[in-house]
């Protein structure tokens, strides 16, 4: 991971705050975004390009102004081109291509010649020579930008098979049959807000320097736990190492610690954490509600705090989250992929490769997950001094495994390559299927547990209910040997 080089690299932060069109409506927080931005990416304490080398181009009036300032920002930039956006993002009818909207777009059959159409800022990072290329879309629909669909359940990938240029990094704040959000009164739209509370502030416990992945895991986690669409990303190669500042809240000791707890893991080694629901006592008759299954409902619980309502809240968290992957895990178990690509049998065995480390790195998350440092510190205390935002982004965070795992596996299944390499991506995988059936199994085990404690309440004779439940991940002998052999005979 570094920080760019502010003298090679260009910044072009579009912002689209008001329109003619009366069917826009303005935004006027977008102008915050743009100013709020520009502050930090070019500030003397954390500040990554200095302030002639990042573009503020608010309310452009129409493609023409916009792919000016594209253009000359992707042939100076020699190391990192970052291109942000915010405002209406629109689809076509029929092909449902991206559009970014202008002071003069008008929506319709009017979209293709008034709006910036997605795949010109495609093309200006595919022929700029900046060693990174990362573009931020704050807007409607922004997923487009990744799935190339519409719905999240459909297959094709139109922006996955076109950019795969070494070196590019997109973020979007919704899914693409999302709308991206601004809450009435806010300085800033939800997803910039937070992305700049993270630049701002840092990720407590974090690296020293904020990349585009802990951002971006950060981001997920948060925009899980609220409620709001979660924003997506994709990677071609290692662009999310990129930092786009320091780490204002990084802990040495913490990330210390973590590193000494890690234990590298190999077969049917299995990594275990524990995750206790602590010893309920009633003093009369405990009356535990059920785990709360809307976003209403949890607020309620958190405003009304009845008994053990920090367990009720971990559970209503990974309930929600749970529910907002009902989607994809029915992807997973379909065998299928949102995503394609094709690769040649070598560039398939390099990217397997390299996609076991991510493996690894994922696993290693749910020791954070569940700690039981995170756990003393969020549950059991006196009323006043728990942190409901921790709680749930706790919960998100595993939820976050879950997903990753799946993700993990589809895009793998998503390769189209020669015939001879089909076992090979099989078998690779199926080594996440294991991981993914036992922390998804774990959740559901917990949600049940606590879900029960009235009805275990009210049936039992004892003064006191214990909760203890663990979740061992296993990496299966022989599925890994059978990836082994396919990926030698490969070789």
């Amino acid at each position: 991971m570094r920080l760019p080089d502010g003298e090679k690299s260009r910044i072009v932060l579009i912002g689209a705050s008001r329109y003619n069109s009366m069917e826009l409506p303005d935004v006027p927080a977008i102008k915050n975004n743009v100013s709020a931005l520009y502050e930090a990416f070019t500030g003397e304490s954390n500040g990554i390009v200095t302030p002639e080398n990042c573009i503020r181009l608010l309310d452009p009036e129409d493609q023409a102004s916009v792919g000016e300032a594209l253009t000359s920002a992707a042939q100076q930039a020699e190391d990192l081109l970052l291109i942000y956006y915010a405002g209406h993002g629109l689809l076509t009818s029929g092909r449902y291509d991206l559009f970014l909207s202008t002071i003069n777009t008008s929506p319709g059959l009017k979209l293709p010649f008034t709006g910036v159409d997605y795949a010109h800022i495609r093309d200006a990072c595919m022929e700029s020579d900046a060693k990174s290329r990362v573009v931020i879309l704050d807007c409607c629909y922004s997923g487009r930008a990744i799935s190339g669909t519409l719905s999240a359940s459909e297959s094709n990938s139109a922006f996955f098979g076109q950019v795969q240029v070494a070196g590019t990094y997109v973020l979007a704040a919704s899914p693409g049959h999302s709308v991206a959000r601004v809450h009435p009164g806010d300085s800033f739209t939800v997803f910039t807000g937070e992305f700049l509370r993270i630049l701002r502030d840092g990720i407590a416990g974090g690296e020293e320097l904020l990349t585009l992945n802990s951002i971006y895991k950060h981001l997920q986690s948060t925009f899980r736990a609220s409620g709001d669409p979660i924003p997506q990303q994709q990677i071609t190669e290692n662009a999310d190492v990129m930092a786009l500042g320091k780490n204002t809240s990084c802990d040495h000791r913490a990330r210390d610690y973590r590193k000494g707890e890690i234990l590298s893991r190999r077969g049917n080694e299995k990594l275990s954490n524990p995750l206790s629901s602590g010893t309920f006592i009633d003093d009369d008759v405990m009356e535990v509600p059920r785990v709360p299954r809307t976003l209403g409902a949890r607020e309620e619980l958190i405003l009304n705090k009845p008994p053990k309502w920090d367990y009720l809240l971990y559970a209503s968290s990974l309930w929600l989250g749970m529910e907002s992957l009902n989607e994809k895990w029915a992807l997973y178990e379909s065998g299928r992929s949102s995503q394609s690509r094709h690769m040649s049998v070598a560039q398939l065995c390099h990217y397997v490769d390299n996609s076991l480390d991510k493996l690894q790195r994922i696993t290693q998350r749910i020791d954070d997950c569940l700690s039981p440092q995170l756990q003393d510190r969020l549950f059991e205390q006196p009323a006043g001094q728990v942190d409901p935002d921790e709680i749930k982004r706790m919960a998100s965070d595993l939820v976050g495994v879950y997903e990753d795992y799946m993700d993990w596996a589809m895009a793998i299944r998503g390769i189209v390559a020669p015939h001879k390499a089909a076992r090979l991506i099989e078998m690779s995988a199926l080594i996440a299927d294991t991981p993914v059936r036992e922390v998804r199994g774990f959740i559901q085990q917990y949600i049940y547990e606590i879900d029960s404690l009235g009805v275990r309440y009210e049936n039992s004779e004892i003064a006191s209910i214990n909760v203890n439940l663990t979740l061992s991940i296993t990496l299966k002998q022989e599925v890994l040997d059978a990836f082994l052999s396919e990926r030698k005979r490969l070789n």
